[in-house]
């Protein structure tokens, strides 16, 4: 039997779209792409697939739902009617608590979907069935109001989503752990703004784009997002290691914090070493894959020169380059996935001109999806629009 489930994406909905796609080939999970667009990926199996389990693994999606009707975008009427049978018939003792989010819709449709809920929420109270319908200031309830008003054990958050002349409603089985990545980037012992914060999820994101558990290195530890990450994950050996002796200690130190709170014991290594000098042990280890953002650069105020950027790009270029050679002698290494910065100055972004050089050392950079989802650099950025630096996500795999 088929079965469509949707995925709610992040805000770097082209990553989202990516991690996902790799976490469920590496999960040997059979789907085929049935939309996708800035706001959901939906996806078709053959059989269910443990949502629950996924969303655990992944950083870049809100939600996960299974669709449970399509009708044609006019058809809002008989949605109703379809919702008050599947009400009736799921509901639970006690008051019943429905929520919508609406994404990809036009406001006139929400209008009209919101106006035929109320008459909806009259129809089961005259089969006397007490409901309240949860709102939001926003088209969508957040994964934070779906868990507070716990609508995925006691109740329903409907998710609305439209497309060309359709849309589905789907019924929301399992949302981020929001607490989780919020404790992990906030309420760890040490953070180092000064050096650029990796975001949690995108750390998830990257390790999950490498299809790996097994041996993972950050050369450019900092302090440590990528191996709680990894940890997060159930990676069998974590390894790590900074230039900077500050950054070794705050790793080791977020780490012990990490294994203390959410009682997990985790199998690491990190130390201290340049990383265009590696010791030789880290070169005979079995590592599988590098996952790591390399550094981003002096920090920056917005008012730097075009020369100050252009500089900092040519010695970014040299470091970047440098460490892909070393990490070239690692001889049972199969993929790396990067992190590298992308300067924003006066609405033009300045890259690191090297992915060709990379190639010399014997990698080859791996699309992470189609070309129509890729920029022309076939790569991915993940930004927020008031940043200075974005990350560009590239993927390679070791020939």
């Amino acid at each position: 039997m088929k079965i469509k489930y949707s995925f709610i994406l992040g805000h770097s909905s082209e990553i989202s779209f990516a991690e996902i796609k790799s976490l469920l080939n590496f999960l040997s999970i059979k789907f085929l792409i049935l939309e996708f667009n800035k706001y959901f990926l939906i996806i078709e199996t053959d059989s269910e697939i443990d949502v629950v389990s996924i969303m655990k693994q992944l950083g870049g999606v809100i939600k996960i739902g299974k669709i449970e009707n399509e009708f044609l975008i006019n058809e809002i009427e008989k949605a109703q009617n379809f919702l008050f049978d599947y009400l009736v018939k799921n509901k639970s003792n006690g008051k019943l608590k429905i929520g919508f989010s609406f994404y990809n819709t036009s406001s006139s449709f929400m209008s009209s979907f919101e106006r035929a809920s109320f008459l909806l929420k009259k129809k089961l109270k005259q089969q006397n069935i007490p409901v309240r319908i949860i709102t939001s200031k926003k088209q969508d309830l957040s994964a934070v109001i779906v868990d507070k008003e716990k609508l995925i054990d006691r109740g329903f958050d409907f998710q609305i989503l439209a497309f060309d002349d359709k849309f589905f409603i789907t019924k929301t089985l399992a949302i981020q752990d929001y607490e989780k990545f919020g404790s992990i980037d906030y309420d760890r012992p040490k953070i180092d703004a000064t050096s650029g914060m990796m975001p949690p999820k995108l750390a998830q994101i990257m390790l999950n784009l490498s299809k790996n558990r097994d041996i993972v290195y950050d050369p450019f530890c900092g302090s440590g997002t990528i191996l709680l990450m990894a940890g997060e994950l159930n990676y069998k050996k974590i390894i790590g290691s900074d230039i900077s002796s500050r950054a070794v200690s705050d790793s080791v130190e977020n780490i012990k914090w990490y294994e203390e709170k959410f009682n997990k014991k985790l199998n690491y290594e990190i130390f201290e070493a340049d990383v265009l000098d590696l010791p030789q042990k880290i070169l005979d280890e079995k590592i599988n894959c590098i996952v790591t953002e390399g550094y981003l650069g002096k920090p920056l105020r917005g008012n730097e020169s075009l020369d100050f950027i252009k500089k900092q790009i040519k010695e970014l270029e040299i470091l970047y380059l440098k460490s892909f050679e070393v990490f070239s002698k690692i001889s049972s290494l199969n993929c790396v996935i990067i992190s590298m910065p992308v300067f924003a100055r006066a609405k033009e972004l300045f890259y690191l001109h090297i992915l060709d050089k990379i190639s010399e050392y014997g990698f080859k950079q791996e699309n992470l999806l189609d070309d129509k989802y890729l920029n022309e650099r076939r790569t991915l950025i993940y930004k927020r629009e008031d940043q200075k630096v974005y990350r560009e996500i590239i993927k390679f795999v070791k020939l």
